[in-house]
């Protein structure tokens, strides 16, 4: 970013308050990765920005800076995706939620990641137009393909810990091995993997997450599935997204 004006397409993540009447904005843009940009005024009534700047909203943005060592300004944002209907239902407001937590909290600072970038932008999309229902279908895709573009893809067939081909029958998650884990090597804090689990995941891997509402399934395994989901974030990133204290009861 050599240049004192660039433009990009971002997705907001958040925003927080700077003096009076401006924010920062934590941005994930699709040329230069993650980074923070002033929006001055943008907290005023009459400001430029109007909601422009709310969470899960994807624009392209004019930036400014003075130089590399400058912080980034704002200077015009153009809407390309915005759904009021995500921020009015509560389900979907909290899985929208679940959705960017994970590139606040595990994508580096000027992380350029295109894939990435698509995936969420894509996942806000289709959640916007899916009934509430399939909303979790549509986060559990997405954490298992977040988890795979991060570095860690799940190899459903290789015991990690023997290496050994594991049977569909008995399949284990361990927090300290991975994922599976065969009969043999599972230990007594690991996690039994349900048949339809093993599938979701192979599948979700292969398919477009517009596909999401497509999927059915039971509660248990829906359980199951988010349990693996859980394990996996912490033995990858040693900790797990703050918002899905808030998906339980959507379960």
């Amino acid at each position: 970013m050599n240049h004192r004006f660039n433009k990009t397409e971002a997705i907001v993540l958040n925003s927080i308050q700077f003096g009076e009447g401006h924010k920062i904005i934590n941005l994930f843009t699709k040329s230069f990765g993650k980074l923070e940009a002033s929006a001055f005024g943008s907290r005023k009534t009459k400001s430029r920005f109007g909601s422009k700047l709310e969470p899960f909203t994807i624009s392209q943005f004019l930036l400014y800076h003075k130089d590399e060592d400058s912080p980034y300004a704002i200077k015009e944002a153009d809407v390309r995706f915005q759904d009021t209907s995500i921020s009015a239902d509560y389900q979907k407001y909290s899985v929208a939620h679940a959705l960017i937590e994970p590139v606040i909290l595990f994508v580096e600072k000027g992380q350029v990641e295109n894939n990435l970038y698509n995936l969420l932008s894509d996942a806000l999309k289709v959640l916007s137009k899916i009934p509430v229902i399939k909303s979790m279908y549509l986060l559990s895709m997405y954490d298992i393909k977040f988890i795979t573009i991060m570095g860690y893809t799940p190899d459903v067939s290789l015991c990690k810990k023997c290496g050994c081909q594991v049977s569909n029958a008995f399949v284990y998650m361990d927090q300290y091995y991975g994922f599976p884990i065969c009969g043999r090597c599972k230990s007594g804090t690991s996690i039994h993997v349900v048949s339809g689990t093993l599938r979701f995941i192979h599948w979700a891997n292969e398919s477009p997450i517009t596909l999401s509402e497509k999927v059915t399934m039971e509660k248990k395994t829906l359980l199951n599935i988010r349990s693996i989901i859980e394990h996996l974030y912490l033995h990858t990133f040693h900790k797990k997204p703050q918002s899905w204290k808030q998906l339980v009861s959507f379960y």
